[in-house]
């Protein structure tokens, strides 16, 4: 296998989920050896379990029952937006139940999305189902240079082409308008420090992993040229929280306590966690 960035020769990292990791020793990004074509993974993988604490899943605790803490993190992204637009047209790529079109409708802009879960899309709240729809990036078809602002929220490290992807994206964007991406840093502290254990690693859904350098390169291979990096903390359930530490962290401890924290009633307890492990980048056109 040869690095989806610099085409160098990738070295196995390790094995996690039962799907195999390599590393580029050359630029650093991490890749996920998927084995089945990705268009029948995303049908398969993002159903209802996905959303409500699947173990063999691995993503979120109780989608719904979380969105507090979700629309808490999206404000504070939604506060760095705010710095470059005010207001505008806005695409949520990845938009899951729509809370950021909901949130960035409350606040001035004129917002969609898109979704290629059909169980995401149906749980659409019905303040915002008109203006999400259902499909990949790569089934899109949007008014060529229509949007402000394209948001990618804790999406970007599931996309299959992410430079193909950015450039179709890109054709629907403004020549003054911005892009938002929100992923995890393998450069920081806590993915050097855990490893494997890093929550971001979450084989298969995650397939890319980046750091700084590499999702700069992604971004101008793709035509695109960073503005602002900045890092955020994330407001996350103690529900939440457990269920990440014992699928991706792999932790037989974090497994009793949810046990424990369920029958006391006290998931939905709030927790801040700041990592440095939460990488944004908003660009523009180059």
């Amino acid at each position: 296998m040869n690095c989806y960035l610099c085409q160098k020769p990738l070295q196995y990292f390790f094995t996690k989920n039962s799907y195999r990791l390599y590393r580029c020793p050359s630029c650093g990004l991490v890749e996920t050896k998927l084995g089945i074509p990705y268009k029948q993974f995303v049908r398969k993988f993002y159903d209802r379990g996905y959303f409500l604490g699947d173990n063999g899943a691995g993503a979120y605790k109780n989608y719904e029952k979380d969105k507090p803490y979700i629309t808490a993190n999206m404000r504070s992204v939604l506060s760095r937006i705010r710095l470059f637009k005010q207001k505008g047209m806005l695409l949520d790529v990845g938009s899951a139940y729509g809370y950021f079109v909901e949130l960035t409708l409350q606040n001035g802009f004129d917002a969609y999305g898109f979704d290629p879960s059909s169980h995401a899309v149906s749980h659409v709240l019905k303040e915002v189902r008109n203006r999400i729809y259902q499909h990949s990036v790569s089934e899109a078809s949007y008014k060529k240079q229509s949007f402000d602002v394209i948001s990618m929220l804790d999406v970007f490290e599931h996309l299959s082409d992410p430079i193909s992807d950015l450039k179709k994206l890109r054709s629907f964007l403004k020549d003054d308008g911005i892009i938002v991406i929100a992923t995890g840093d393998t450069g920081s502290l806590a993915a050097r420090f855990l490893k494997r254990r890093w929550t971001f690693y979450i084989p298969p859904q995650h397939l890319f992993f980046f750091n700084k350098k590499t999702i700069t390169e992604t971004l101008q291979r793709a035509g695109f040229v960073p503005l602002s990096f900045f890092r955020t903390g994330k407001w996350l359930s103690l529900s939440y929280v457990l269920h990440l530490a014992k699928t991706s962290g792999e932790s037989g401890i974090a497994s009793s306590l949810l046990n424990i924290v369920e029958a006391l009633r006290l998931g939905s307890s709030p927790l801040y966690l700041s990592m440095g492990d939460n990488m944004v980048v908003i660009a523009k056109k180059s």
